[in-house]
């Protein structure tokens, strides 16, 4: 049995969160196997804006966005390893070199793959890859919203949702800028979840106690989001 879990890039930003989120995956690792995501977070945005504003070239900003999520996972590869925990010494670039290190390692720590894809929509191709039901998304935000909450305080929060309420959201007028501004999920994660039967769970990605409730007893303290 195995989990993926994508962590929003924004917890590279705490050393204290890290580590606390490194104990939370070392735990899991004792009962099941774990698949980490990372995101590129502040660091693959600054990089990426000078990489626009230098090169003018959106290709080489994506490929900068994807190392440093890589940078991030490579951190957390070399955290969980000083535990003596059975991590991947290394970090996957493709889903066959993901396929080989998940099947003699407890945790596999990736981030991006290539241009053009979040780092959520490759949680939820390495859950297809592996045969994993659920993708937690430990986001930036505590659960789904009708409208992007930092914009909107009158959105309202969604515990539970089809694949379909979601991509409505998407589609909504005024909201189509969502995938690069909520930073949540996007239209080609779902279709990837519609067509393989994959479920997510999204939960507030700056308290990793949240992620631990989840995985001891299905406690969702957030949104679930169901094919």
């Amino acid at each position: 049995m195995g989990i993926v879990v994508k962590l929003t890039g924004r917890v590279f930003n705490s050393e204290e969160l890290i580590e606390r989120y490194v104990d939370v995956v070392a735990g899991e690792s004792n009962s099941n196997k774990v698949v980490v995501v990372t995101g590129g977070g502040d660091v693959a945005r600054r990089y990426i804006e000078a990489t626009r504003r230098l090169t003018r070239n959106e290709s080489a900003a994506d490929m900068i966005g994807i190392w440093a999520s890589r940078l991030n996972a490579w951190l957390m590869v070399y955290a969980l390893h000083s535990r003596g925990i059975n991590v991947h010494l290394g970090v996957p670039e493709t889903l066959g070199e993901l396929g080989r290190a998940y099947s003699t390692s407890r945790v596999v720590v990736m981030g991006g793959l290539q241009p053009g894809q979040s780092t959520t929509m490759v949680s939820v191709l390495a859950a297809e890859y592996l045969g994993i039901g659920t993708v937690v998304n430990c986001s930036n935000v505590d659960a789904l919203y009708t409208d992007d909450p930092f914009k909107n305080p009158n959105a309202t929060r969604i515990s539970r949702a089809r694949i379909s309420d979601v991509e409505a959201i998407l589609h909504r007028e005024g909201v189509r800028a969502f995938a690069g501004t909520y930073e949540l999920i996007d239209e080609w994660a779902l279709g990837i979840m519609r067509r393989s039967g994959i479920s997510m769970v999204i939960i507030d990605g700056k308290d990793p106690n949240r992620l631990a409730k989840y995985l001891k007893n299905g406690e969702v303290e957030g949104t679930l989001i169901t094919p």
